[in-house]
Formats: C-alpha cells, sequence, structure tokens
C-alpha cells in the first residue's frame, strides 16, 4: 500500500476536486433554473430553492452511516464508484428535468448515493504514511477547496453561454471522468470482513469520549450550515443589493468563489500556522475569527464589501476543515474509520440541510443579510463546544 499512496493522492485530490467543482457549478444557480421551470412568488422560489439545495443533503445525512458500515466490510474505493458512478446519472437527470417535482425528486436521489469526498478521505488516511499522514490529509482537503472555488465562476460562465442545463450535463461529464480514473487508478488492499467480525463503532467512540465527538461534529454542522446558508439565495441577495446590475449571474459567481479563493491562497500559511498551534487551538482561534467575520457581513451596504467578508471568512475555512480533518485522524482507530468519517459527512450533510432550509425562513421574515448572523450564532455554539472540551482535557491532565 506504501507503494500506492502517491498515485492514489493524486486520483482522489482530482475526485474531489471535480466532485465540489460539479457542486459548486450547478448550486447557486439552481434558484434561477428553478425559476424557468414555472412561475414562482418570492415566497415560493426561495423555499424550492432551499428545497432543491437541502433536500440532496437531508437524504445524505440520513443514509451515510449505512455507507460507512459497509466501507469498513467491503472497501472504501467501492464506496468511491458507487458515488460517482450513480451520481454521473442522477446529475445528468436533474439537467433534464422537465419541472420542479422531477428536479428534486432526483436531488434525493442524487444525495442517497453520495459520498465521494468522505470515502476519499478515509481510503487515504489508511494508506498515506504514518509520519506524515496530517500533512497528506490537509493536502488532500485541498482538493475540494479548488473545485469550491472554480466551480462558481465556471457554472457562471456555463449558464450564461449555454443556460443552465448546460451546466448540469458538462457536470456529469465531468463525474463519469471521476468513476473511470478512480476505478483503473486507485489501489486499496483490503480484505472484506463478515458482519460478525466487524468491531463495534459505539464502545470506542465512548472511550474516546462523547465530547470530543459532539465538538466535531458540531463544527462540521456549523462550518458547512454556515458556507452555504446562504448559496441557493445567493443570486436574490445580488439581485436585491444591485438591482440595476446586468451581470448579476457573474457576480454571483465571483462571491460564490470568494470564499474558496481565500482558502487556497491562505492554506500554506494556515497549515504552518496549525503544526505550530496544534488543531485544536487553531480550531478555537479561526472558528473565533469566523463568527466576527460573520457578524460584520451583516452589516454590508453593497457588493464589494460582501466579496470583502466573503473573501476573509475564506481564511477561517483554510484552517476550520483542515483542523477536523487532523483532529479525526489522530484521535480514531482504523477499524471504525469508515463509520466515522459516515458520520462526518452526516454532520456535513445535515450542515448543508439545516443551513439553507432555516436560512429561507430567515430571510423571508428578517431579510437575506439576517442569515450572516444566524451563521455566527452556529459557529458560537460549535466554538463553546470545544470549549467544554478543552476544559475536560485540562482536568484530565490535572
Amino acid at each position: 500500500m506504501q507503494d500506492n499512496w502517491k498515485q492514489n493522492f493524486r486520483i482522489l485530490w482530482f475526485g474531489n476536486f471535480i466532485t465540489d467543482m460539479g457542486n459548486a457549478m450547478t448550486l447557486p444557480f439552481i434558484v434561477l433554473f428553478i425559476d424557468t421551470l414555472d412561475t414562482f412568488n418570492k415566497v415560493e422560489l426561495n423555499l424550492l430553492g432551499a428545497a432543491a439545495f437541502s433536500l440532496t443533503y437531508l437524504s445524505k445525512a440520513i443514509v451515510s452511516p449505512l455507507w460507512g458500515r459497509l466501507a469498513d466490510l467491503k472497501g472504501r474505493k467501492l464506496m468511491c464508484l458507487r458515488a460517482s458512478g450513480v451520481m454521473t446519472l442522477t446529475i445528468l437527470t436533474v439537467g433534464l428535468s422537465p419541472n420542479v417535482w422531477f428536479l428534486l425528486f432526483f436531488r434525493i436521489l442524487q444525495g442517497a448515493f453520495s459520498g465521494y469526498i468522505n470515502n476519499a478521505n478515509a481510503l487515504m488516511s489508511v494508506s498515506a504514511p504514518k509520519k506524515i499522514q496530517g500533512h497528506v490529509m490537509s493536502k488532500l482537503v485541498t482538493g475540494s477547496i479548488s473545485g469550491s472555488l472554480l466551480g462558481p465562476l465556471i457554472g457562471g460562465f456555463l449558464a450564461t453561454w449555454f443556460g443552465y442545463r448546460g451546466a448540469f450535463f458538462v457536470t456529469s461529464f465531468l463525474m463519469a471522468i471521476v468513476f473511470f480514473t478512480t476505478w483503473l487508478g486507485v489501489k486499496e488492499e483490503f480484505t472484506p470482513i463478515t458482519r460478525q467480525e466487524l468491531q463495534p463503532a459505539l464502545p470506542l467512540m465512548k472511550k474516546i469520549g462523547w465530547p470530543f465527538f459532539i465538538a466535531l461534529f458540531g463544527t462540521i454542522l456549523a462550518v458547512k450550515a454556515t458556507t452555504n446558508a446562504i448559496t441557493p439565495m445567493l443570486s436574490l441577495l445580488v439581485r436585491e443589493m444591485d438591482s440595476g446590475g446586468h451581470n448579476t449571474v457573474i457576480m454571483t459567481g465571483v462571491i460564490a468563489a470568494a470564499p474558496g479563493f481565500a482558502t487556497i491562497i491562505f492554506a500554506g500559511l494556515v497549515g504552518a500556522l496549525i503544526d505550530r498551534l496544534g488543531a485544536l487551538k487553531s480550531m478555537i482561534i479561526f472558528l473565533t475569527s469566523a463568527i466576527i467575520c460573520l457578524v460584520l457581513t451583516s452589516l454590508v451596504q453593497n457588493i464589494w464589501q460582501l466579496i470583502v467578508f466573503r473573501f476573509l471568512l475564506g481564511i477561517s475555512d483554510a484552517a476550520l476543515i483542515p483542523s477536523a480533518q487532523i483532529l479525526t485522524v489522530r484521535n480514531v482507530p482504523k477499524s471504525i474509520f469508515g463509520r466515522v468519517f459516515s458520520y462526518n459527512q452526516s454532520a456535513h450533510a445535515f450542515g448543508n440541510f439545516l443551513g439553507p432550509m432555516l436560512a429561507a425562513w430567515i430571510a423571508i421574515g428578517f431579510g437575506y443579510k439576517s442569515i450572516f448572523l444566524f451563521s455566527a450564532c452556529l459557529e458560537l455554539l460549535a466554538l463553546g463546544a470545544w470549549l467544554y472540551y478543552l476544559k475536560r482535557q485540562k482536568k484530565k491532565q490535572a
């Protein structure tokens, strides 16, 4: 396995890149796509846009633990193939949707069979050399982030030139490439086990301590809810703030890409800071900075201020996601990696579900900018969970 880890890394990095790029190419504009399928008022458009985004992640959150158990039984490569293969078909059918109900159905189906990224992370965590495991996992995260950066920009141009359906067709084609490169190039040394041999996850998790997992899952949920709460309605916020503008789609793409762009630029600097301070301290510092940034974002008065604060939020994201990955790798036994990473994915998915759905109702009652205050409250809860965990650790050491 040591001879294969570099090739695995390159292919899985590419798979993570395409998976998140494909999502980012389509999701910021899905509400505008829905608007072309029928006549909707503002409230209906807000709710349907949030539903199209969130129902995918709700089904993912529910199903992920089942796939995680199967990963521990049969291996992670098979799970990567399952996710990329089915997503190729479901994304294509979403692009062919004749009405919003057809679209919602296949968005739900897409979520139920997704999970490429968390299985790629689990596979790399056991194939990378132990002495550079944290470094490799941190670098793997940049694949997803790079995809999130380029996706909105590419999607904006595709939607402008070829229409909204074209972005889905291109994404489907790219996921097919991920399927074949993973199938042909990824090597996994895994011996299937029986269900009777599968080690229970809960006793080991209890031994590690529930405060750790509450803080870990809570942070992943909060970060993803924060990142995506505004996403389904971002184009509507841009249109509201710049009603006379003629480039709503392109400006939406720029704003959606700003956090990922910041993450890529500062990933090396922030990674060095994590190595020096430790993942736990970095988590606390950058959760605090994210909360401050979100509060300030709720006060913006124009498009350029929104771009600046979304960019600054991306610097915090550059630390929070790798810190969560490193804390997982260093605290979780390999025998339950598949399930714990699937629980991470469930938390990730619940954040993507909860954020946009609650944000839609908040936007209806208090306006789009209030969504950023809601996001700040979520990250404040995550910060509190880590401070509690840190306090318990200090008591144990005393």
